[in-house]
């Protein structure tokens, strides 16, 4: 049976300042280190970006400003007309009769049929007609009106046309006509490649250049070198 021992008796505590003294002493403690720098290191990578603060209060409002300078007197509206001084403005003439022509070689004068429009349907407006003007299309005498319009004025004509072919690969032309006088626009409309009735609209743009040509007016003809049905739908005519 094991004697029974006594615990060794609780060591006597010490100051700290003691147990520093009592620890054994490093030969080399007295050696005193330099610290060198060494060289810089590789540029770490930028973190990610952070989230936006909020929003800061808003400042005082400010100092009234002085009053601006008044700005220079502006030009009147007259050097946007055109050198003619012919006023802008536009017609839509509808037909309520649409009447269908027969046009071919041997039709007309030498092939050129004139297109009939009577100028009374629903869709006739003259609403925007210019100022200082008249009716742009005479229904009695199927012309063109150029009378009140100034010399130098540019007109442009936009025929809306049924044309329904005989015949395949039928070409046709269509011209705005002024008695006496040359300068009339011709344009050709294509070769219609089968029979069938085609539905298109042509533009023409004159510039009205003499006195001769405001009296004499303007005639729609149409010719076609195979026989065909033409009726004009309708026509709008700007002016500026």
């Amino acid at each position: 049976m094991a004697k029974s021992m006594d615990f060794p008796s609780a060591a006597k505590k010490k100051k700290y300042s003691d147990n520093l003294e009592s620890l054994p002493q490093d030969p080399q403690s007295d050696v005193m280190y330099v610290a060198v720098p060494g060289p810089q290191g590789e540029r770490g990578i930028q973190g990610l970006k952070g989230e936006r603060g909020p929003a800061g209060e808003q400042g005082p409002k400010g100092d009234k400003g002085d009053s601006g300078k008044d700005g220079k007197d502006g030009k009147d509206g007259k050097n946007i007309l055109s050198p003619s001084m012919q006023n802008i403005g536009w017609a839509h003439y509808d037909s309520l009769d649409s009447k269908a022509l027969r046009t071919g070689a041997t039709k007309g004068d030498d092939g050129w049929v004139n297109l009939i429009l009577d100028g009374t349907g629903k869709n006739t407006t003259e609403q925007f007609l210019p100022r200082e003007s008249v009716s742009l299309w005479n229904s009695n005498t199927q012309r063109i009106n150029f009378k009140t319009l100034n010399v130098g004025a540019i007109i442009t004509i936009r025929y809306n046309l049924e044309i329904t072919t005989f015949s395949n690969n039928t070409e046709a032309w269509i011209r705005t006509y002024i008695d006496r006088h040359d300068q009339y626009p011709t344009t050709y409309i294509g070769n219609l490649k089968y029979q069938y009735p085609y539905e298109m609209s042509v533009d023409q743009t004159m510039f009205l250049e003499s006195k001769g040509m405001q009296t004499a007016g303007g005639i729609p003809q149409i010719r076609t070198d195979n026989d065909c049905s033409v009726i004009l739908k309708s026509m709008h005519i700007s002016v500026s």
